[in-house]
């Protein structure tokens, strides 16, 4: 029987705590209209984590390649706040899968020509394992979820206000502009933890189910962030569960976890509807 404190288990459920914290995003991509983003800014946190990867491989240089991927998500969300601001939720989606389709180039081409052992290393970007994290990446985990909450709180009625009403915050003064680009930045960061903890093609299960799924449920912005953290959570921890119970992987336990509880919530939203 596996020890419920040893010690990749503690820093699993340490993970899943900060997923929590910075799920609260996705809850913001609803509100805002741009619910696809946490999902894409993890696609390009790929391209950036291989392009670290190969930058550390070629010059010998001491990089960790989560810092760059970091950096490339946040950018590429920013740069489509950026477009996005002249051309409107169109041309945001433009803008994302232009950054989509480069990310993913980026880790094709990069993984092609690295050694197989560094290949290993990419592909865990790609479907992470939530269990085998190291100490020195949930320290650089906990820093940048740190630092998204102590922003996200900072700034949260400005975030709420330019969510549901841009041009309204716009006629009272405020700098719709700088918030914007406040919230797709802290929407990449978001992205670019949950690609570490899960890897980048479960983000959206992880990151987007548990935030519409609370909207299902909640009838107020703050509730629905809380119940956000709170879905989080129980998948987070009941994949872990399910995953050690059935020799399963964690990152996929969680996902499912995550998603079913979505579609159990819709269909029995529905059925009370019906009645």
């Amino acid at each position: 029987m596996v020890d419920p404190l040893s010690p990749f288990l503690v820093k699993a459920y340490v993970a899943i705590l900060l997923m929590a914290g910075i799920s609260i995003s996705g809850s913001v991509s609803v509100l805002r209209g741009i619910a696809y983003m946490p999902a894409e800014a993890a696609h390009a946190a790929l391209g950036g984590a291989a392009l670290g990867i190969l930058v550390s491989h070629v010059t010998n240089m001491t990089l960790d390649p989560y810092v760059v991927a970091a950096m490339f998500a946040s950018v590429t969300t920013l740069f489509a706040g950026y477009v996005g601001r002249r051309g409107g939720p169109e041309a945001i989606a433009a803008a994302l899968a232009g950054a989509l389709t480069l990310g993913v180039s980026i880790y094709a081409f990069v993984r092609y020509i690295l050694p197989a052992n560094l290949r290993v290393v990419l592909d865990g970007y790609l479907v992470g394992d939530i269990l085998i994290l190291k100490d020195s990446e949930i320290a650089m985990l906990s820093i940048l979820t740190i630092a998204y909450m102590i922003i996200f709180t900072l700034f949260y009625n400005e975030i709420v206000y330019v969510c549901f009403d841009p041009e309204g915050a716009e006629a009272m003064g405020m700098n719709v502009s700088l918030y914007d680009f406040m919230i797709f930045f802290l929407i990449g960061l978001a992205g670019s933890v949950a690609t570490k903890a899960v890897g980048s093609l479960l983000v959206y299960a992880l990151v987007i189910a548990p935030a519409i799924t609370a909207k299902e449920l909640s009838g107020s912005v703050r509730g629905m962030l809380v119940l956000t953290s709170a879905i989080t959570l129980l998948a987070g921890y009941g994949g872990l569960a399910v995953s050690l119970l059935f020799d399963m992987p964690s990152g996929g336990s969680i996902a499912v976890v995550a998603s079913l509880t979505y579609v159990g919530t819709m269909l029995g939203k529905r059925l009370f509807q019906k009645r």
